[in-house]
């Protein structure tokens, strides 16, 4: 399974201004919790051939490296990727990727 969600959020909100919640919960429900909760159900269906599974999670430098403005996605970015880590760690037998392209131009910068 390929996971390549991803959104920027907010640039215009500086980390000490995060206070509005129900943007967090859009913004986390997207880029953290729907991709655990496709890849648990992933990984129900595919669990008798775990030995075969590999899962490509793209991630950013943004995940180990803070960048001003981008709380959002540096935040979001770190959760999956740290997920994903703790994922390889209790299954051994699936192959996980965390792989950062580097920047991609795509219409998320629009």
């Amino acid at each position: 399974i390929f996971h390549n969600v991803g959104s920027l959020g907010n640039l215009s909100v500086e980390t000490f201004r995060m206070e509005n919640v129900e943007e967090l919960r859009q913004y986390y429900d997207l880029n953290v919790f729907k991709v655990i909760s496709l890849n648990t159900q992933f990984l129900k269906i595919f669990e008798e051939v775990e030995d075969r599974v590999i899962i490509v999670n793209i991630t950013s430098l943004c995940a180990i490296k803070p960048m001003g403005g981008m709380a959002y996605y540096c935040s979001g970015k770190a959760a999956r990727e740290m997920y994903f880590k703790v994922l390889a760690e209790e299954k051994k037998n699936i192959r996980v990727l965390n792989y950062a392209p580097g920047p991609v131009e795509t219409s998320m910068i629009d």
